[in-house]
């Protein structure tokens, strides 16, 4: 199979073909969901094929996740069960029932394209036709020749409250740092969170490098934890107001110039959609999940890490 690598630029197909259709699965939180949506933007965009994105029933009111997609400027539409195929989660009780009955499952679904670890698969740049893509797909590679675009999708729809207004009037400044601390969930999960010496070194390269007059603005699910244990120093801003509306932090993320990450998809596009900056420092965390050894290709060379 021919292999495409990521830093060419695409080559359009011919033109006057039948329409082309591309299904994502949508799942997890705001970062997994970007990544999900970025790499099946880049193949519609290759194939001139119309982006679908699924998420049955993950996002109901009330769930632990929230779809969130539909607060940036994205293309693609919502797909329907029927458009689904191989997408669709099956029942425990139905999976039971067709070890009797094979015909109660779908058919195998050619088309379906499912990751199969956190590695960079660079095979899929070189598909063709119809897809549906099922993963997380955790790689800049996947979509770093349409880089542009995908910056101009993930732009907020609507404009900034007030106050997230203001902060950014004061990230633009002077040079700014944002400091992303992920607690929450990490903490009963077998991720592994970042620890407060990682923070207080990647603050200490910050100022080393950029200056001691460099401002940091803390953005996290533990806003108390942080101030506590004054992460960013003792002058740094904690943003604790954005909870119900994560894609403004992602806005306020992306206007600062240089970046410290939490072992996270959504610090990741934080750092990621501001890296358009000239002179940009990002530093990142040397083990990303703690247990798995798939991880190398989610951050950037270009990012430092620690």
């Amino acid at each position: 199979m021919l292999l495409v690598r990521s830093e060419k630029p695409f080559t359009p197909v011919e033109p006057n073909l039948p329409q082309r259709r591309v299904v994502t699965a949508i799942a997890g939180g705001l970062g997994n969901q970007m990544f999900q949506y970025a790499m099946a933007r880049r193949f519609a965009q290759v194939n001139q094929a119309e982006l679908l994105l699924y998420f049955g029933a993950r996002y109901k009111p009330g769930s632990h996740r929230v779809y969130g997609l539909n607060k940036f400027r994205t293309a693609g539409r919502v797909a329907a069960e029927s458009e689904a195929g191989g997408l669709r989660r099956i029942k425990p009780m139905r999976r039971r029932l067709a070890r009797l009955f094979p015909s109660l499952l779908p058919p195998k679904d050619s088309e379906l394209v499912k990751e199969r670890d956190l590695r960079f698969n660079p095979d899929v740049l070189s598909l063709r036709g119809n897809a549906k893509f099922a993963g997380y797909w955790q790689s800049e590679r996947y979509f770093a020749d349409i880089a542009d675009i995908i910056r101009e999708d993930f732009a907020l729809r609507d404009d900034l409250d007030r106050r997230s207004q203001a902060t950014s009037h004061r990230i633009g400044r002077g040079p700014s740092c944002f400091v992303h601390v992920r607690r929450g969930d990490y903490l009963q999960e077998d991720f592994g969170t970042c620890s407060l010496d990682y923070y207080r070194e990647a603050v200490r390269r910050v100022r080393e490098q950029v200056g001691a007059e460099v401002r940091f603005f803390v953005f996290s699910d533990d806003p108390a934890w942080v101030r506590e244990a004054q992460v960013g120093g003792a002058d740094a801003e904690v943003i604790d107001w954005n909870g119900e509306a994560p894609e403004r932090d992602l806005a306020l993320m992306r206007r600062c110039r240089h970046a410290i990450v939490a072992n996270s998809s959504f610090s990741w596009w934080g750092a990621w959609l501001g890296d358009a900056a000239a002179a940009r420092l990002v530093i990142a965390p040397r083990v990303w999940m703690k247990g798995r050894s798939d991880c190398a290709d989610i951050v950037p060379e270009r990012w430092l890490r620690l």
